[in-house]
């Protein structure tokens, strides 16, 4: 089980998995905690041995890279004898499909949201149209809507703590409250 500092150490390495022990140590230091460096990395080595850090990625800033189309596809689902057998279908497509960042069932006004990233509008437009003839059956409601992001993706948004949500909010209330 992991604590506190544990939350911590995985919050810095989401935003810069590069960063060094000294980097990672400051940080810390500013939520309160004071560790030695060996420490640090003993607690990154006993996350990567638990599996609870499985692997180091790149993030790309996509400002640099040519644009993409990232979609978001909002279905509901009509009722079916074959709904249960034709989802374990639409899984398997979803999670095997290379464009699909987010995919998964929903409690709501929507069955299933996906979040996919095309290389162009045609690319993206080639795909709706697979997807509604490959399960057009159990669609009742598809919508597609083209997203251009304000924030660039992080999985920083998965990490971080408690403590630096009230660190955030400490610092932008504030100026909305009249404080």
């Amino acid at each position: 089980m992991i604590d506190a500092i544990d939350e911590l150490i995985l919050s810095a390495l989401s935003k810069d998995a590069k960063q060094d022990l000294n980097e990672i140590w400051d940080f810390l230091r500013s939520y309160g905690h004071n560790l030695s460096l060996e420490e640090i990395d003993s607690r990154i080595k006993t996350l990567e041995d638990e599996k609870i850090i499985s692997r180091y990625t790149i993030s790309i800033d996509t400002k640099k890279v040519r644009h993409k189309i990232i979609r978001v596809v909002l279905v509901t689902f009509r009722p079916s004898q074959h709904l249960r057998s034709r989802i374990e279908g639409l899984k398997k497509y979803l999670e095997d499909a290379p464009f699909v960042l987010f995919s998964g069932r929903t409690r709501g006004g929507y069955d299933w949201i996906t979040i996919q990233v095309f290389s162009s509008p045609e690319v993206a437009d080639e795909e709706s149209d697979i997807y509604r003839n490959l399960f057009g059956d159990i669609i009742q409601t598809y919508e597609v809507y083209d997203f251009s992001p304000l924030k660039e993706p992080t999985f920083n948004a998965f990490t971080y703590t408690e403590k630096e949500y009230k660190k955030f909010l400490n610092e932008w209330m504030p100026p909305f409250l009249g404080r």
